[in-house]
């Protein structure tokens, strides 16, 4: 383990005197041509700077919320769901069964269905 933290010593303090070797040579710096058309190129890709728009009219509360459920697709689906609950609500829950669909989509009071018992399994009888 000693060994490990004296080689982790060794390889920093390389680094150090690679980095000051590297900081003091004059050769590697760049020149103040360079840096003078990096700058300007720099500059040249930049935004411009955002113009102050005139203060604008505040938003009514109506228009604030139609923007925030997500304008007219958002808006769409509440409407939508919420008209299928209120159809649900005023046709009762009664027509919502298998065999309440089948009336409402075949006018037949008479089905063929199976009949399931209240824990939907299925009672067999010997004989």
């Amino acid at each position: 383990m000693a060994d490990k933290m004296a080689g982790k010593q060794n390889m920093d303090d390389l680094l150090d005197d690679l980095f000051a070797e590297a900081k003091s040579d004059e050769a590697a710096m760049p020149s103040d041509d360079f840096m003078a058309r990096v700058l300007a190129d720099a500059e040249t890709l930049q935004l411009p700077a955002p113009e102050v728009a005139a203060p604008t009219r505040s938003r009514g509360l109506l228009q604030t919320l139609f923007d925030t459920i997500g304008g007219w697709q958002g808006t769409g689906g509440l409407v939508a769901a919420t008209m299928a609950s209120v159809w649900i609500g005023f046709s009762g829950a009664e027509n919502l069964t298998v065999d309440g669909l089948q009336a409402i989509v075949s006018g037949d009071t008479d089905f063929y269905l199976s009949d399931l018992g209240g824990d939907f399994s299925f009672d067999f009888g010997e004989g």
